[in-house]
């Protein structure tokens, strides 16, 4: 087996897990935008709309994939790549990106807790624990850990809910709703901001076990996608680690056969292996 990348030897990657991280200056303290509680009665109102929501959510197909553009932002520059990508609900995330000839740059899979990729320009097999990745890479094992494809497919939150409370939004855009999650050793809280009149998602906050922001995720350019809800515009910033992300979706479909397999790549013959516990 080979031996664990040295984390000088390789560039940082910021894309669903594989292309993470540009170095940068942290994004420092901002605002939090919820305020006061709700009062019982709106509280008990704005619960029937989360559970609908959540309801609405589950009936909806757990494959998707379509087109996406990424731009990738730090302080000193921004990278767009093009190419396809393949979700499935709660964690398997598949991206390609592709030259403007249609050929592979680069791609990268994981399934929640390990992760492949490759990198056609230097024959690179990477593959490996996120776990390890991020603690390589000073990234929060909670966010590269987290349930990408509902984050990325704009569903509301499935499992245990622990500890909710309401709270309004300052600028009187929704309802705040925070919970604390636990997956295996890390503990979370996301905080959605929802739209109840429209029963829109409009907004997620990450936080770690101690409150420490991991990112915020916007949603808006809502379209349908075989009767269900998709976001076609995705922001992520106030990244723990600075920098922020844009994703753009287009021709998303319901995709009928997806597969644990879909979510793995297959080893070109020649290229050199890079293996993370």
């Amino acid at each position: 087996m080979a031996k664990p990348p040295d984390r000088h030897r390789f560039p940082h990657r910021l894309w669903l897990y594989g292309l993470i991280i540009f170095l940068l200056m942290g994004t420092g303290c901002a605002k939090k935008p919820w305020t006061d509680a709700l009062g019982e009665n709106q509280g008990k109102e704005a619960k029937k709309v989360l559970d609908s929501m959540q309801e609405r959510d589950g009936s909806c197909p757990s494959c998707l994939d379509g087109d996406a553009v990424v731009a990738v932002e730090n302080h000193l520059e921004t990278k767009v790549l093009s190419g396809y990508v393949k979700l499935m609900l709660p964690d398997s995330v598949k991206f390609i990106a592709s030259n403007p000839l249609g050929q592979p740059l680069f791609a990268v899979a994981t399934d929640g807790v390990k992760f492949e990729s490759l990198n056609t320009s230097n024959r690179t097999y990477m593959a490996g624990s996120l776990r390890s990745y991020a603690l390589l890479h000073d990234i929060a094992p909670a966010f590269l850990s987290g349930s990408w494809a509902e984050w990325l497919t704009g569903r509301i939150d499935s499992g245990k809910k622990d500890a909710l409370t309401l709270q309004m939004d300052g600028d009187a855009r929704g309802v705040w709703f925070s919970f604390k999650q636990k997956a295996g050793d890390q503990t979370t809280t996301s905080r959605l901001l929802i739209d109840t009149a429209k029963g829109l998602l409009l907004s997620r906050i990450i936080e770690d076990g101690k409150g420490k922001i991991l990112a915020e995720i916007s949603y808006t350019d809502w379209q349908k996608v075989e009767g269900c809800l998709q976001p076609g515009q995705i922001r992520m910033s106030r990244l723990s680690f600075g920098g922020q992300l844009s994703l753009k979706l287009s021709n998303v479909e319901a995709s009928e056969l997806c597969r644990e397999r879909d979510f793995m790549l297959p080893v070109p013959g020649g290229y050199q292996r890079q293996l993370i516990p």
